[in-house]
């Protein structure tokens, strides 16, 4: 047979492709280096830490058998993401015995929380590697500092006080036209109920396929009624409050049927997850405590009308005090979540609400709503509820670390929608649009107007 002449470029290539290999080193299949050498993690399946917590367990590996028993080799063992957890112990082939087997500790510390493993690499002196096939599982709890449920009860409180607050403002007469011609709160439902939450789900699906936790986050954001931050931004871009306000209400009232109906139908069918649950109990309390603050400043308006002078005097700095103060101590108190943000987040949290809007406001336009009604209906659907989501994913049997890492989806989603919002009504009142479109339309200079004529009455009938 005659000599096969190579190419020589062939061959430069093949030089620099392994030499590359050399530089970086090889990592083998397991069982070409040392045969079926085993790894026993003291008996652990998984380990669960604390951040700032160290565990030392007792590390065996055994039958460890090389083909040149001759032949230098190193084991080294290291956790896979040392922004996790941190570990790493290097074991040398002098350390193990005649039968190759070596029985040391090894001390695994919580860096932050979230999920990592615990590998067990085999080296040989040419840097050829192979690795365990069966690592330990790593997962770093969060230290608790505050109570969720205090961050809860704050965060509803302050919602509430929105509420008494904006019930002050509403127009009676106006609010029962929107309930005997409930249009407007019909299209609020469907974006709701109906849009957002086929939103929700395909973004989720696209963005995070194959991980349900995340999907089930955006999910729940997008299902869950907005709450007071979208009535006060109803009232900074001149929109209709009584409209805002009867939507949020229904919205938050019909959330005690369409919540179990989404979460049977996606949570428990699509999801394949049969432990979800519907807290009924923070939802029947958060609706009828809703119901009584509208009530209270309905009646605080009625009956005291120089309280509700005061009120409306200081409407829109208390307004903003009370939304800053609810979305810094939501903000405040899990401001670890941001440590999980990702681009498929970004993504998610700018388009959920940039579609809502264009769905809504479109749907509105083409049941002939004013463009006070559409500008209103677009608000209150893509202002993201921030605390809603959380009881929800709380009460979905998500292990931690694991719901910790997705409470970054309802929290992101909510402050960029807020954001927006206000970018909106910083471009509108640059471009002097920021203005009363109709009678509809929220007035702050007329409503003083309004209950200075009130007050005025009454006295001329009381003299």
């Amino acid at each position: 047979m005659g000599h096969t002449k190579q190419n020589p470029a062939r061959q430069l290539l093949i030089l620099i492709l392994g030499s590359g290999l050399l530089l970086a080193g090889v990592r083998g299949d397991y069982g070409d280096l040392a045969g079926n050498w085993l790894v026993d993690f003291g008996g652990q399946t998984e380990l669960r830490l604390s951040e700032g917590e160290s565990h030392q367990l007792t590390l065996h590996i055994t039958n460890v058998r090389l083909v040149d028993p001759s032949t230098d080799y190193t084991f080294y063992v290291y956790s896979k993401d040392e922004a996790k957890a941190a570990s790493l112990v290097t074991v040398r082939k002098e350390e193990f015995d005649a039968s190759g087997s070596w029985q040391g500790p090894v001390e695994v510390r919580g860096v932050r929380f979230g999920y990592s493993v615990l590998l067990v690499d085999l080296a040989l002196a040419a840097d050829v590697k192979e690795s365990y096939p069966s690592p330990l599982p790593l997962a770093v709890l969060r230290s608790r500092v505050v109570d969720e449920r205090v961050t809860t009860y704050v965060s509803a409180a302050l919602a509430l006080l929105m509420f008494l607050n904006l019930g002050t403002v509403l127009d009676l007469h106006r609010l029962a036209g929107i309930v005997c011609r409930p249009v407007g709160p019909v299209v609020g439902v469907v974006s709701r109920y109906a849009i957002m939450p086929a939103l929700g789900f395909g973004l989720g699906r696209a963005l995070w396929p194959g991980q349900w936790p995340l999907q089930l986050a955006l999910f729940y954001s997008a299902l869950a009624p907005s709450g007071g931050l979208a009535n006060i931004c109803t009232v900074f871009l001149k929109g209709n409050v009584n409209l805002s306000v009867a939507t949020t209400t229904i919205n938050s009232l019909l959330a005690l049927a369409f919540l179990p109906l989404w979460i049977l139908v996606l949570g428990r069918l699509l999801y394949e997850d049969d432990e979800l649950a519907v807290p009924f109990g923070e939802l029947s309390g958060g609706a009828a405590a809703l119901v009584a603050c509208l009530a209270i400043g309905i009646m605080l308006r009625l009956c005291v009308p120089k309280t509700t002078r005061l009120i409306f005097r200081f409407l829109k700095p208390l307004s903003v005090v009370l939304s800053l103060c609810l979305v810094g101590l939501t903000v405040g108190l899990n401001w670890f979540v941001f440590l999980e943000f990702t681009w498929q987040v970004l993504v998610a949290a700018l388009c959920l609400p940039l579609a809502g809007y264009l769905a809504t406001y479109l749907l509105s336009k083409i049941l002939c709503r004013t463009g006070t009604d559409a500008l209103t209906l677009a608000i209150e659907t893509i202002v993201l509820n921030m605390t809603m989501p959380i009881v929800l994913l709380q009460s979905s049997q998500l292990e931690q670390p694991q719901l910790d890492l997705v409470l970054v989806v309802p929290i992101a989603s909510s402050l960029f929608s807020l954001l927006l919002v206000i970018g909106f009504y910083g471009v509108r009142r640059c471009l002097g649009r920021n203005k009363r479109q109709d009678e509809d339309g929220f007035d702050h200079k007329q409503l003083m107007a309004d209950q200075e004529s009130e007050s005025t009455a009454v006295y001329q009938q009381q003299s």
